[in-house]
Parts: C-alpha cells; structure tokens; sequence
C-alpha cells in the first residue's frame, strides 16, 4: 500500500505541474519570448578594425547592450564574434495601433495625405491662408561671361554657389613640370608657365589668363546663374527656432541670484523669436512635408489647390512595446506604416552612432551664407580620410577640428574637454521654470566623474564670459555635432543640465548617447536586416503543426503496436510537451531566452528521443513477459534495465547539446539548448510518470487482461505462427506456449 501511494504521489505531483503550465498559458503569465525569426524586428551587424583587441571590443559590446536596454525593447540578442557586433532585437514591429477620440482640424491634400493639425478650424484656414508657391534653386553654377559660357563649377543651391565664388582667388598656374614662377606683380605678358588662373578653395584652377590683372579684372565680372529650378508649396511665416542652453545642475527657483546671473548671460535664448506662422504652431506629428521639388509651377499649383481644412474626430497612435507613443495619424494605413518602421528606426539611430563622444568648446560657427562656409574643409570628411591614422579619434582628440552639425552647418571647435567616459550618468527629466511662472520642459541632467569635473569646470567657466557662439560647448558623436549648448553658469560641481526645447523623445535619446557614448572604437554598419512579424507568425505556425503532426502520427502508431501502454506513451508526451513550453516561456521571463525557428526544431526533433525511451522500456517489459514473467513482476526489472539504457542515451545527447551550444553561435545555440532541455526533461517525466503509471496498471488485473487492449495484448510475445516461407518461427526469447 505504502509503494503504491508513492507512486499516486508522483502522478498527482507531475499533474500539479501541468495544470499549473496550463493555467499559465491560459491566464497570459506564462508565454513564450519569440525571437527574431518567429517574431520580427531587426538584426544589425557592426564591425571593427582588423586587429581590435578583445578588450576593446568586449568594452563596445557592454556600451551597445546599454544603450540598447535603455530603449526597454524585449530580450535582444547580442553576440561578440571576433571583430563583429551582431545586434538582434525582437519584437520591434510589435507595437499596436490605437484609435482614440479627437476632434481635430487637419490640412489634408491629394491622396489624404495630412500636412499638420490644429484643434480650431479657425486655426487650420489661417495655417492653410500663409502657404504659397515658391521656386526652389536646384542647380545654381559660377559662370564666366568672358568665357565660352560653360560653368565653372556647379552646386545644388545659390548660397553655396556664393560662397564658392567669393573664395576664387587669382593665382599662378600650377604646371605639372618645374617652372620659373610668376611675379604676382608683373603685369606684362608672361611665358606659357607664368598665366594667372583662378583658383578655388579646393585647390581647382581654371580660366588663366596671362597676365594677374586680366585674372582680377575677369574675376570681378563672375556672376552665380541658377541653371535649375523646382517649385515648392512653403509657408511664408517665420518658424519658431530654439537654441539649446546648458547649466549647472541648480533649481533656478531655490537660488534667486543664480536665475539674475542665468539671465545676464549671453545666451541665444534671451534674443527675442521671430513670430511664429501658423503652419509652424500645427501639430505635425505623423504628417508629410508640403509638396516639394515639383518640375512645374503649375504642379505646384494643383498640389496647393489641393490642400483643405478637414475635420477629423478619430485618430490612430502607434504604441511600442514600451508603451511609447510612436506617433498618431489620422488614417490606420499611415499608423501601420509606422508601426513597421518608426519602432526600430530610432533604436538603428542611436545603435549607429557608435564613435567617441567629445565635448569640444566652440570656436566659430560657419553658416552655408558665409564666404568662409565653402573655402572650410571638414576635418576627415571623406571616407578616404577616416581610414588614415591622423583622422583616428586618438589623433584628433587634442586637435582643432571643424565638424557639422545636424542642419548642415559647420564648427570649428577647440580640443576636447571630456569624452564619452567622464560621463557617470545622464538622464532626461522634466523640468525648468522662474519664481514667477512654472514652464516643463524636457532637459538631459548629468553627472561627470571627478577626473573630468575639473576639466569641465575650467572649460566653462572660460565659455562663460565669451561672445556667442564661443560660449558654446559641443557635444560630438561619430564627428557630428547633435548638440551645442550655451553655457550659462560655470559648472564646477560635476553636475549640469542641457536644455533646447528637446521633445520628451529628443531628450531621452540624447541621455542614452551620453549615458553609453564611450565607445573605445569605431564600429562600421555591414548590414541591416528587417523580418516581417508576417513571416515569423507564419514560420511559427508551421513549426506547431509540424509538432502536432508528430504527435498524431507517433500516437497512431504506439496505440497500434502497444495498445494500452501506447496511451500511456501519449500522455507522457503531451505532458513533456506542456513542460518544454513552460521551461522555455520561464527562461525568457527570468533568463532573456528568445524561442527562436531553430529553436522550434529542437523541441519538435526532441519528440523522437521522448519516444525511444517510451518504446525503450516497452521492449524490455516485452522480454520480461516472453521469458515467462507475469506482467505485475515483470514490470520492475524491466524498468531497472530500460532506464539505465535511457539514462546513456540521454546523457550522450545532452553532452552533444552542450558542445554544440558552446561552439555554435546565433540560432544554432537556440536548437543546442532546447534539445538540452527536452533530454532532462524526459528522464523527468520517464521518472515520475512513466514509471510510476505503468507499475499501477501492472497491479491492476483488468487493464492487464483488458481484451485486445489490455497490457498483455500490448507486450504480448511475437507471433508464433510457422512462416509461409516454410519452417517453424523460432521462439523470441524464453519459451513459447
């Protein structure tokens, strides 16, 4: 009685487990995480120089995973390989789509497309009344009038071609062979070697003459011609600007000497604003840029005629599964567009910014409309370039460099201050404000570790005091500047704060670069891979029927050749089942594995093995039973025998999943580790519910000789039958009745 209730206990004990496995899948708490392959998202590779040392690169994979975590995207997948970076993130293209209530007043135009919102209709006619159509310069060419009328040189707009031309000088022709030079004040005719030419600020000569005064004179007679223009509907009010500031880290409303101090310093945000249009007050989140780039005026036109004031009670939000607000739009198609790109979009922004960050003072700043704009060299612009030493961020850490920033303008900026390491932390709050009123808006606070407070302290205190723009400190990513900050207050305490009219997503993007922007080396973008949640629901569904498919067949064929133990095996394999879910889905939860495709044919392979230890032990009983045993005393030995069999093979198994899970790398580990899962797991349920549920039918007398289906019809002896090739079947172990 007492070995019977031990094994009633086993069984109830497995079905506490599944039922509980069950429940979980039922309630939502237990749910398998999905990889890339089965759920979407995006695989991004990077990659370093040749011969990086695996120090430096396990440092750049710490920062990546970092900044990857800060976007709270679910379970990525980040392998170092050598010099290779391969970044996997599932479930980006996850994010839904909600229809909320809005009334709301938008600019729409051919094809519903929504150019901005407002929330009074009085509001969207007066932003629809200051749009017009303008000619765009497309193509704008330095031409020499004395010449054979073919242009100089060319740009794509008349700013640049300006500066371009104010920066020609006249100077000697550079011959390719040694030559007497020219006296630059000799102004009779010279030799073939000593024309005047003019020379651009790249160092490109044309147009010589000989003589240096025939060079000025023409020189002067150069005018800039658009030779292309395109039409574009544009607003003709003046938009809004906001200049980024940055502080020290102290409530301006707790110290009232710092807010009069804040104020009397040189700042771009003291200036007065132009007036805003009322284009520029819309809502144009999730909206299109106007019509632009038409080859007509009378395309322009008809794109203007065709914007009017709608009005829209229902709106479609892109929600991430973050719960961040990925934009809102005011028909489903554009929602679900964003819904598929705007998710991973962000991450592959920041992921790509993956060189030093510096913060260098600002020397000057150099605008498209300065003559200076076009004879200023970027340093290391080219490719070319970046591949030398002396543009390594090493080289050029203590150097003057000039580097653009977003909008295309050009700096040129002093020696760093600090890089990405002498940041110990950044984070994007709400904040801002006077005495007087209270204003929120979004800041990046941070703090600098005490090596770099110094510094810091020293560089701002000396920005202070200075004109704009060299009261600036700009902040440089991958040899762009994302940020430029006016320094309003010296920081001496390691502490600040950068405001600049940041929305909550600008903000919290540039706390993640400075808060993981030290990367040790440069990492080049191979290759960036988009999978459809389509094609993985689709994958998905086939891996499940292929396993269910399995369990059909494998239970049609053990209820066939087994009978009553083939019912038996079934339900062990069910049980298995339910238990490799519930393994899998608490591994995602508690140790970031993602089930992937792979993965998926481990556990459907892993169906042959729980099998071979059903019909392993079956066999075994078979010859117990064929040697003359009862089934109730066969059934011990058996078991004994059968599982020391079931145990080797188990064990062989599990060390090839190990090997293979640590050799192997990406997908395959996925296969190695559920296949490592499914051996444990079926010595677990051959233990506590095999074995126990077969000993307790071999007690019972009526499911033993159940006819035709009973145990003893299940492992009853080989048919004894003489063959029809003539002869006498001989007996299969044990004599035959």
């Amino acid at each position: 009685m007492k070995r019977t209730r031990g094994l009633w206990a086993s069984i109830i004990f497995v079905c506490l487990l599944v039922v509980a496995s069950l429940v979980g899948f039922a309630t939502g708490a237990l749910k398998p995480t999905l990889g890339l392959d089965l759920e979407g998202g995006v695989s991004v590779i990077l990659s370093a120089p040749e011969g990086t040392p695996t120090e430096v690169m396990e440092q750049a994979l710490s920062n990546i995973r970092t900044r990857v975590d800060a976007f709270g995207v679910g379970e990525p997948d980040i392998v170092l390989s050598g010099v290779t970076i391969e970044v996997q993130i599932p479930g980006l293209t996850k994010g839904t789509i909600e229809e909320r209530k809005k009334t709301q007043y938008c600019l729409v135009g051919q094809d519903e497309t929504n150019y901005g919102c407002a929330d009074t209709q009085a509001e969207a006619q007066e932003a629809l009344d200051q749009l017009e159509v303008a000619p765009q310069t497309a193509e704008a060419c330095i031409v020499d009038p004395a010449g054979d009328g073919d242009p100089l040189e060319c740009f794509g707009t008349q700013e640049e071609a300006e500066a371009a031309k104010a920066a020609i000088v006249v100077a000697p022709k550079i011959e390719a062979t040694p030559s007497a030079s020219a006296s630059p004040g000799d102004d009779a005719p010279d030799a073939a070697a000593e024309k005047f030419c003019f020379t651009s600020a790249t160092g490109t000569q044309s147009s010589c003459f000989p003589t240096k005064k025939e060079a000025e004179a023409a020189l002067k007679t150069l005018t800039v011609d658009v030779t292309k223009q395109t039409y574009c509907v544009v607003d003709t009010g003046a938009d809004e600007t906001d200049d980024a500031t940055l502080s020290p880290s102290v409530s301006p409303s707790a110290d009232p000497e710092a807010s009069a101090s804040e104020a009397a310093s040189p700042s771009a945000s003291s200036s007065p604003s132009p007036t805003p249009s009322g284009y520029s007050q819309l809502d144009r989140s999730g909206a299109q840029p106007l019509p632009c780039q038409l080859k007509t005026e009378a395309a322009a036109k008809e794109g203007l005629a065709a914007i009017s004031v709608s009005q829209q009670d229902v709106q479609y939000c892109v929600i991430s599964s973050a719960d961040q607000n990925l934009g809102c739009f005011i028909d489903q198609t554009s929602a679900e567009e964003q819904q598929r790109a705007t998710g991973q979009q962000r991450l592959l922004d920041v992921i790509g910014q993956t060189a030093r960050l510096e913060e260098r003072p600002v020397i000057s700043a150099i605008g498209p409309g300065d003559p200076a704009f076009a004879s200023t060299p970027v340093t290391c612009g080219t490719e070319a370039e970046q591949q030398l030493p002396k543009c390594a961020p090493e080289a050029l850490v203590s150097e003057e460099v000039v580097y653009l920033d977003e909008a295309g303008n050009k700096y040129r900026l002093a020696p760093a201050v600090i890089s990405g390491g002498d940041i110990a932390n950044a984070s994007a709050v709400l904040g801002g404000g006077t005495q007087s009123q209270v204003v929120t808006q979004w800041e990046v606070q941070f703090e600098l570790t005490g090596d770099a407070t110094a510094k810091f302290a020293e560089a701002t205190t000396a920005a202070v005091s200075k004109p704009p723009p060299q009261n600036q400190i700009a902040i440089v990513v991958d040899r762009v500047i994302i940020s430029s900050p006016t320094v309003n207050d010296p920081i001496t305490t390691g502490s600040g704060v950068i405001t600049g009219g940041f929305t909550e997503t600008e903000a919290k993007d540039l706390a993640t670069v400075l808060n993981a922007g030290a990367l040790p080396v440069e990492l080049t973008r191979q290759s960036v891979q988009t999978v459809s949640p389509t094609l993985g629901s689709e994958s998905l569904r086939q891996g499940i029927v292929a396993g269910v498919a399995g369990l059909i067949l494998l239970f049609l064929y053990l209820l066939f050749y087994y009978r009553l133990l083939g019912i038996v095996a079934w339900m062990g394999m069910s049980i298995w089942a339910i238990l490799a879910l519930a393994l899998v889905s608490l591994a995602g939860v508690q140790f970031g594995y993602a089930l992937t495709l792979a993965g998926v044919a481990g556990l459907v392979i892993s169906l042959g093995i729980t099998a071979d230890s059903y019909i392993v032990f079956f066999e075994r009983l078979k010859d117990e039973v064929r040697s003359g045993k009862t089934p109730r005393s066969a059934v011990q030995p058996a078991f004994a025998r059968a599982y020391k069999t079931i145990v080797a093979a188990d064990i062989v198994t599990g060390i090839a999943a190990v090997v293979l899970y640590i050799t192997a790398v990406s997908s395959v580990r996925g296969f190695a580790l559920t296949l490592g899962v499914a051996t444990a797991l079926d010595l677990f349920v051959v233990w506590f519910f095999k074995r126990p549920t077969v000993f307790l039918i071999a007690r019972n007398d009526k499911l033993v000789g159940l006819r035709g289906f009973g145990l003893t019809s299940g492992v009853a002896g080989e048919d004894d039958r003489p063959s029809r090739a003539g002869g006498r079947a001989e007996p299969a172990g044990g004599d035959v009745s």
